[in-house]
């Protein structure tokens, strides 16, 4: 891993970063995805990535030594983590339902459709490959 640059610049960078490279892969994946907090407008830029992002950029120096597969687990846990919140926020404090998981496994029912147990592997991988930003 590279030396952490914690830089309000290299912040902000790395949160646009992951943002857009969320909305990217969204898009290319799920077709269409555009978050409510810009309120209709066409943003490329999921915020749920960049916070993800930046959450597993953060620990990532904290577990650098741990096997390859608990890291994949721990940022799995973080962005499932993130990406709850998000729904949160996006549901009650936004009144949208940005995105619905709708009843695909036992998480996607027992979470009202934020989350999944793909979408929660997919938070493990894209930390693997996030905590090279670290």
């Amino acid at each position: 891993m590279s030396e952490p640059t914690t830089t309000t610049e290299a912040v902000v960078f790395k949160a646009a970063l992951f943002g857009t490279a969320g909305w990217a892969a969204e898009n290319v994946l799920f077709g269409p995805r555009y978050s409510a907090l810009f309120a209709g407008r066409k943003v490329p830029f999921l915020p749920v990535y960049a916070a993800g992002g930046l959450a597993v950029i953060a620990a990532a120096p904290r577990i650098q030594q741990c096997p390859l597969i608990l890291r994949a687990a721990i940022y799995a846990a973080i962005g499932t983590g993130v990406e709850y919140a998000g729904c949160q926020i996006d549901r009650k404090t936004l009144g949208a339902k940005s995105w619905d998981y709708g009843e695909r496994d036992g998480l996607a029912e027992a979470t009202q459709g934020c989350l999944d147990w793909k979408h929660s592997a997919l938070w493990g991988l894209l930390g693997l490959v996030a905590e090279r930003f670290a």
